[in-house]
């Protein structure tokens, strides 16, 4: 090993230092302090040849600047003198030395020949094709998704203004969070319990002579109710829960909505969403 080889090599520690303190700064994992180096030592010995020799001696001067360093220019001792730094600084090194044994001195130049590269390439080539396909399929969720948003709510809308033109002359309250929210519960049972579903349950009910839940806001009763009586019934009884609420801090949809459960209320909510922005 001649002098030219070594004082390049000394030359060539600056950058490993400044990269090293710069993904520090950026992140600190142990990771990057010990496989760094390493990386380092091989794209230079590719690049230059000409220190190939016991290239792994940038490695060993590298510990020893950074170590002036901090204890001389910075006075921080204890930084370097912990067991963490010494544990660090020997796995870089015993590392950064395999390397240099194991492949860079075995090889007469550290770029591989493209016939060596050839299945890496085709590798690359499998993960980029890979990645494409996990991108436009990702797309291609977000875009059905987003069409099933859209269609849901131009659903719920419609839902609402045949409702609204329906029944527009029972619910009349002055507060429209009331009126929104039967809305909002007249859509919702609509969809799981349907006119056909109402009328065979209203007709059992009535042969049974029990307790049965009754029109459109689904009222539980042991007399019929029609679909008009059932929202007055709840549009009475939100009236009387509003009035009666002496907190200022609940919402009222929450007040209004105490008897669900949370998937329902949820579920509710959504529609009562869609209302309230296409009333706006």
């Amino acid at each position: 090993m001649n002098l030219l080889t070594l004082i390049l090599q000394i030359i060539l520690t600056i950058p490993l230092t400044m990269i090293l303190s710069y993904f520090n700064k950026k992140e600190n994992r142990r990771l990057n302090q010990l496989l760094i180096p390493t990386v380092y030592i091989i794209l230079i010995a590719a690049l230059i040849p000409i220190v190939k020799e016991n290239i792994f001696l940038i490695v060993v001067f590298e510990i020893f600047i950074r170590n002036f360093y901090i204890t001389n220019i910075i006075n921080n001792e204890k930084e370097v003198n912990n067991t963490t730094f010494i544990i660090e600084s020997l796995l870089s090194i015993i590392i950064s030395v395999l390397t240099y044994n194991l492949f860079i001195s075995k090889v007469d130049t550290v770029i591989p020949d493209p016939e060596s590269i050839r299945p890496f390439i085709w590798f690359l080539i499998i993960l980029f094709i890979i990645y494409l396909y996990r991108i436009s399929t990702k797309d291609l969720i977000i875009k059905r998704e987003s069409k099933k948003t859209t269609y849901k709510r131009e659903k719920n809308i419609l839902q609402y203004a045949k409702f609204k033109n329906k029944y527009s002359y029972i619910v009349k309250s002055k507060n429209n969070k009331i009126n929104n929210t039967l809305y909002a519960i007249m859509v919702y049972n609509d969809y799981n319990t349907p006119q056909i579903k109402r009328s065979i349950n209203a007709y059992i009910g009535l042969i049974t002579k029990r307790e049965t839940k009754y029109g459109i806001m689904q009222v539980s009763s042991f007399e019929r109710l029609s679909d008009e009586d059932s929202i007055l019934f709840v549009l009475n009884d939100f009236e009387r829960k509003v009035k009666s609420n002496k907190s200022k801090t609940k919402d009222i949809f929450d007040i209004l909505t105490t008897s669900y459960s949370e998937k329902e209320k949820q579920d509710i909510k959504k529609i009562y969403d869609d209302i309230v922005g296409f009333s706006k």
